[in-house]
């Protein structure tokens, strides 16, 4: 700037104005002291005339930039040399890197972030790297078309990280494929299906019943993610294993969970996890095989359908298959089922006019005595909480929980119109699909009608799939929604509302905060103050 006081400053291509030897001439931070109007307009030209320079370079650099389709990331020129991608000219956009340590890091960060800017970005098909291995990650309905065409014939092993494949066990089913994939699925129809539900659910009401009626009443707040995740737990070693066990023990899955997805073998997470696994696999093997001994197993009925499960080749599973199983069905649906939960709670809570329709459902579905005793069935709550299903639903889609299954591409092969190398993973990621308008109207406001049939019949497992898809899908998405469903009903009925407890002492915010993997749920630390319903004693 020119510091004429009053007078105008001079420009490049106008006659200079008069400078006098008291004027301080200052352009872009440099100060020139005059003692003449051409030393100061001397100045000020070539000062001004470096700058056109400078600019000048930058805007060649920018075209060159642009006509090369390079923005200057080493890692991604070097991984993209490394991976022959030179070999093929129709590679789905976005980047990788040389080993996947920015994209990997940026996904555990923050999931649901990361598809939603990749998509703003690329496109609904996009390349990246997940756990650092590189990957295409899509939800378009074209590829989730082609995809489920082939699905079935993909490796499922090799795309998980090491830890998890090891912590996991040769049991789990993430890890199988083909005839062992498809006997271990047939299993879980008998202790996942609707007849399962149907026993199910008396169970799962009394014990509702009881954290809703006993603990939440008691202390008038609800901690979503804490107290939800707790419940949870208890609430499926009791549906599974017909017991619950020690605090100490119980808590083991903690770790184990966070073992699953550590760095690395070397990482005290990962050494944790695996004795948790130990600690937990010899507390079922110990009660299964008491159960069996006493001749009890018509009293339990998951252990009782595991004691006759049999394998690809018609052999009984072993004690320790079944002790394992059964530690693999509570880590996959108890922090689930809490993450739903703590969602749709904090959704309804914050869409009033969506909550006073799920309470006014709630309410009316069942009496008193129902309540009290437990003794709802499986299809009232499938018939009479249609509202309250679709709320369900609508914030599995607004806060998606997790990603889709990974699965290795064996071959290179074409998938909507894009070329896929051999080694990537492939993945169909349902937040991408719950993202668009096509299906999803306003895709960022809650809105559970449009789960109602005659509202959106463009809705279909296609594009609403938050279990994932295909022969790896989620087995127990519906016993979530289940136990979330018996949870709204004794909460809505106990509960006029809930609102953020700012006098909680961890709580510094009206929104929470959020535990981003594996599974995407409510941190620890936020709470809800519960209003009773003074007009409803159970």
């Amino acid at each position: 700037h020119v510091d004429t006081s009053q007078t105008p400053s001079p420009r490049l291509g106008h006659a200079p104005l008069e400078f006098t030897s008291r004027m301080r001439v200052s352009v872009y931070s440099t100060s020139v002291h005059s003692t003449s109007s051409l030393g100061a307009y001397t100045a000020a030209a070539r000062d001004a005339l470096r700058h056109r320079r400078l600019a000048t370079v930058r805007r060649n650099k920018r075209e060159i930039s642009s006509k090369l389709n390079l923005d200057l990331d080493l890692g991604q020129v070097l991984g993209t040399v490394k991976r022959n991608e030179g070999l093929y000219d129709n590679l789905p956009p976005g980047k990788v890197g040389l080993f996947g340590l920015r994209e990997t890091f940026a996904y555990l960060n923050d999931p649901n972030k990361f598809i939603r800017t990749r998509v703003e970005k690329y496109g609904p098909v996009f390349k990246t790297a997940f756990f650092f291995k590189p990957a295409v990650v899509f939800g378009s309905p074209e590829a989730i078309r082609e995809f489920k065409e082939f699905e079935g014939d993909l490796p499922a092993d090799a795309a998980l990280p090491e830890t998890f494949r090891e912590l996991h066990t040769e049991y789990g089913a993430l890890r199988m494929s083909g005839e062992r994939h498809k006997a271990t699925r047939a299993n879980f129809g008998k202790v996942l299906g609707r007849s399962a539900l149907t026993h199910y659910t008396p169970i799962l009401a009394k014990l509702t019943r009881d954290f809703v009626k006993g603990e939440l009443l008691e202390k008038g707040t609800l901690q979503p993610g804490y107290d939800c995740r707790q419940f949870c737990l208890k609430t499926l070693f009791q549906l599974f294993l017909g017991t619950v066990p020690p605090q100490d023990i119980m808590e083991k899955m903690y770790s184990y969970n966070e073992g699953l997805l550590a760095l690395g073998k070397l990482s005290p997470e990962f050494t944790e996890g695996q004795k948790a696994l130990e600690d937990l696999q010899e507390f079922c093997l110990k009660h299964f095989r008491t159960v069996r001994a006493q001749g009890k197993l018509d009293d339990y009925f998951f252990l009782k359908q595991y004691s006759q499960a049999t394998d690809e080749n018609g052999n009984l599973f072993t004690d320790e298959r079944v002790a394992v199983t059964t530690i693999l069905m509570i880590w996959g649906a108890f922090i689930e089922a809490a993450a739903s939960m703590g969602h749709t709670t904090w959704l309804l809570m914050r869409n009033p006019e969506k909550a006073k329709k799920v309470r006014a459902e709630c309410r009316s579905s069942f009496s008193r005595e129902e309540l009290e005793s437990g003794k709802l069935t499986l299809d009232d709550v499938y018939t009479k909480l249609t509202f309250t299903e679709c709320a369900i639903k609508e914030a599995l889609r607004v806060m998606p929980q997790t990603a889709g299954g990974l699965r290795v591409n064996p071959e290179t092969r074409t998938l909507a119109g894009y070329t896929i190398p051999s080694g990537y993973v492939l993945t169909a990621d349902p937040r991408i699909a719950f993202l668009n308008p096509d299906f999803f109207p306003d895709p960022e406001d809650y809105r559970p009608e449009r789960f109602l049939p005659a509202e959106n019949p463009a809705i279909t497992p296609d594009n609403f799939f938050p279990g994932g898809m295909g022969t790896h899908k989620c087995p127990g998405i519906s016993l979530s929604n289940l136990m979330v469903s018996i949870y709204l009903v004794y909460l809505n009925s106990c509960f006029d509302k809930w609102e953020p407890d700012m006098s909680a002492e961890e709580m510094d915010a009206e929104d929470p905060r959020y535990i981003q993997v594996p599974i995407v749920i409510i941190d620890d630390r936020y709470q809800l103050r519960l209003e009773r319903n003074w007009q409803y004693e159970m």
